[in-house]
């Protein structure tokens, strides 16, 4: 099914943003007042591309308005590339610089005046389709897959301000189904255009897609769940729709929730045949992007659980500025959860579940960031490698001292779910809806925790301070602490192999004790990271001048993990506590 065939008709794609109703639409400007944005698509080629033009209208409602360009977006960086030929079209009316932020825009218009904008979007993916790219928009021959925040230009708008957003596919050939945040539409549908009302923060956080899905529904305990599959598994449609069923179902029960009325979930391949997987969570929707080879066994099934239990960490928590704020809780604790619900419900056994979680609580204490304090994390680059890892790693074990402390505290009454459920309960029915901040996280635990372990929680947040583990989980499993000798070489390889730069360089460790610097131009590399026996080697510029250096990676290093104590027929009945 190609639908991105060039054509002298527009993709029109209007967009207004606002309480998530969906009906049809003509694609006039809002009646009730509210901001109101156009958004016209061209299918091109552009330099061998695929690509989309916008042609993009909306009323200027101040003198001087900041115009949004899509630069980050999860993991990837550096998306300024992907909007080419940006030209604004309105009399009078002028686009500078931003003073503070080069990748974003200045509009100087009258308030009230139609401003029109062009752009290109180009996906910038590479021929090996693989992670993080799916972090970026995604325009094929036969299908697309993008957000309002790593594909659209538009103007800044307050996230908790009602909107109303048009999506018009009426060019797209009839047979093409469109499956979004906001709901679908399927193939021969004579309706070809949405109109969703609801707040900003709820449509930039959506998901667009459509094209050569297969489109699967499943319609029971009062809500419709969509997967929108492409690619060939070694599982059917039918195998992941009951999959994504449950862990919906258990979801919405631990959050003791009315049914969710629609939740979309799309699944696409990476290039590779194993070992790459990723997940995104959006407004009602997560996307799941998985190797040709993988199964749904344990660990997939737990990234499942771990992108739709952002349906509500942090989504459900208040509206939150920036995807750096509170990562710790919003990535970590929700790693934590994805555990926890998919033993709850059965998904994974026992075994799977202590595997699960020793093997992000290993990557927390090899981590070459790991006391790290926040206000420097956020100074680094965290688009990938540990800088991106640290929150998730932290966080979860964070997640996991917090419930055995508030367990202990309350003598069982209380845990960890009372903390999620408060932040959910304030975003609720607070008027308006408090935002999601870190202050506001930490002050969740207050009534859960002393003041010394509220302390102490804000030190390993903040701080970087270790994270003290439990002793024990309930009567099933204990912690065992072992030496073993890891492969450390004091720098954040991904990052530095990938742009042939240094980069994170850990004071005292060896590289920086073998004379590697931050910045240094790299032209080769040799690091065995499964044998710490062997040196590293590393050709490095050092004054102008090529130089091999060569040392041990070698780390000795305390490493904690948890064993059960109860093994057979009598795990089945093992909690996380």
């Amino acid at each position: 099914m190609a639908f991105l065939r060039i054509s002298a008709t527009a993709i029109a794609l209007v967009a207004a943003v606002g309480a998530a109703q969906t009906t049809a639409s003509t694609g006039k400007v809002s009646s009730r007042g509210l901001p109101a944005i156009a958004f016209r698509f061209q299918p091109e080629m552009l330099n061998g591309r695929y690509a989309f033009h916008v042609e993009e209208s909306f009323r200027a409602r101040q003198a001087e308005t900041e115009i949004v360009v899509p630069s980050h977006w999860g993991g990837a960086a550096h998306l300024e590339g992907q909007t080419q030929n940006l030209k604004l079209q309105a009399p009078g009316a002028t686009l500078t610089g931003h003073p503070t932020d080069a990748g974003d825009k200045l509009l100087h218009a009258l308030p009230g005046q139609r401003v029109e904008l062009s752009y290109d979007i180009v996906p910038q993916q590479t021929e090996w389709f693989r992670h993080p790219q799916e972090h970026m928009a995604i325009i094929n021959n036969d299908y697309f897959l993008f957000n309002p925040q790593n594909a659209l230009v538009y103007p800044e708008m307050p996230r908790t301000g009602a909107v109303e957003v048009a999506f018009d596919w009426r060019v797209l050939p009839a047979a093409t189904p469109i499956v979004t945040s906001f709901g679908m539409i399927r193939p021969g549908e004579k309706r070809r255009v949405m109109r969703v009302h609801d707040l900003w923060r709820h449509i930039a956080d959506g998901l667009l897609a459509g094209g050569n899905f297969r489109i699967s529904e499943d319609r029971q305990n009062g809500s419709t769940i969509v997967l929108a599959a492409r690619g060939t598994w070694k599982f059917t449609d039918a195998d992941a729709l009951g999959q994504v069923r449950r862990i919906v179902d258990e979801e919405n029960q631990f959050w003791h929730a009315a049914p969710i009325p629609y939740f979309l979930v799309t699944l696409a391949p990476f290039d590779d045949k194993s070992g790459d997987d990723d997940g995104s969570g959006f407004t009602s929707a997560f996307m799941l992007f998985l190797s040709h080879e993988d199964t749904l066994d344990a660990e997939r099934l737990e990234l499942m659980a771990h992108e739709m239990f952002h349906h509500w960490n942090p989504m459900s928590m208040g509206s939150r500025g920036a995807d750096e704020v509170a990562q710790w809780f919003a990535e970590g604790f929700t790693v934590y959860y994805a555990g926890v619900l998919s033993l709850r419900s059965g998904l994974v056994s026992y075994t799977d579940y202590l595997d699960y979680l020793n093997r992000w609580l290993r990557r927390y204490e090899t981590s070459p960031l790991r006391g790290m304090k926040e206000a420097d994390w956020k100074a680094i680059s965290h688009a990938s490698g540990p800088g991106y890892e640290l929150s998730y790693e932290r966080g979860a074990a964070v997640a996991l001292w917090a419930d055995a402390a508030i367990r202990a505290r309350s003598s069982g009454h209380a845990s960890l779910d009372n903390v999620m459920f408060d932040l959910v309960k304030q975003s609720q029915t607070g008027n308006p809806p408090p935002a999601f901040t870190e202050e506001r996280v930490i002050a969740a635990f207050a009534p859960y925790l002393s003041p010394e372990e509220l302390a102490q929680l804000r030190h390993m947040v903040i701080d970087g301070e270790d994270v003290p583990l439990p002793e024990k989980l309930g009567t099933c499993a204990e912690r065992q602490t072992k030496t073993q000798t890891m492969v450390d070489p004091g720098f954040d390889t991904e990052t530095s192999l990938q742009n042939k730069r240094v980069t994170g360089i850990v004071a005292g460790g060896p590289a920086y004790r073998a004379g590697i610097r931050d910045g240094q131009q790299l032209f080769r590399w040799s690091i065995y990271n499964d044998d710490p026996s062997k040196d590293a080697l590393l050709g490095v510029m050092i004054d102008g001048e090529k130089k091999l250096i060569t040392f041990s990676p070698a780390r000795q290093m305390e490493i904690d993990r948890y064993r059960a104590t109860i093994e057979g027929d009598a795990a089945k009945a093992c909690t996380p506590f």
